[in-house]
């Protein structure tokens, strides 16, 4: 099941987003539409041997062709990342048709092949999604879309989730949400274990990502043993 970290890194990025009929990036692929925004305007993907660039939809074609030229010639950071100097010398293509408003960037985790379930979680389901509708309603509303989802349950409430913020036929990516006063007792990192055992069940391989500047969540990558396999950035 599992793929090389390049290959990895393509499937990843065939899930993060929906493309039109030229390839290009349209919009951001949660698994329930109305959560769907618009795409970034480029994407990197930086892994093992190579990377993989993505580019929006509106993005004029003009572009293409010298960005492709820049990502050709990336050269990652010592510590994975995609180089800050590359990112720089696209942003000002980009800008001739609008400002970069934002960029993103983080390591991009999968699971080893056994993962240690630690606490106590409940899944969600149609029979106890009560249990989100005072502190996430979007999620009981919606339980059944970002299914594998699994909760921590303070005092007859959800207080915490881990859900499938993307999935495709292949790989699927974990979102997280803890509420601000349970941060910090291991609850992300239960749901997260939780979540990633029952993904392997259902045949695909789980993924985790982040910024590098949550340090919160890099340690439950670093608590659960995930291994980094890659990284990314996008610019919008």
């Amino acid at each position: 099941m599992d793929a090389d970290d390049l290959a990895l890194m393509k499937l990843r990025a065939n899930t993060l987003f929906t493309y039109d009929d030229h390839g290009r990036m349209a919009l951001t692929n949660e698994p329930c539409e109305i959560a769907r925004r618009p795409a970034p305007r480029l994407f990197i993907g930086r892994a093992g041997s190579g990377s993989i660039l993505r580019i929006g939809a509106d993005v004029p074609q003009s572009r293409v062709e010298p960005l492709a030229a820049l990502a050709s010639t990336e050269a990652p950071m010592g510590d994975g990342r995609v180089a800050p100097a590359l990112l720089a010398a696209m942003r000002p293509l980009l800008e001739q048709d609008g400002p970069v408003t934002e960029e993103t960037s983080g390591p991009a985790y999968r699971f080893p092949d056994l993962t240690r379930s630690e606490g106590d979680v409940v899944r969600l389901t149609e029979d106890n999604r009560a249990l989100a509708r005072q502190t996430f309603p979007w999620l009981e509303r919606e339980w059944a879309d970002w299914q594998p989802c699994f909760i921590k349950v303070e005092d007859g409430a959800a207080v915490a989730a881990c859900y499938s913020a993307r999935i495709g036929p292949r790989v699927a990516e974990a979102g997280v949400d803890t509420l601000p006063d349970f941060r910090g007792r291991g609850y992300a990192t239960a749901l997260v274990a939780a979540w990633g055992g029952a993904i392997r069940a259902s045949g695909r391989i789980p993924l985790y990502s982040t910024s590098w500047d949550n340090i919160a969540s890099r340690g439950v990558a670093r608590r659960l043993g995930l291994i980094m396999f890659g990284s990314d950035a996008t610019l919008t």
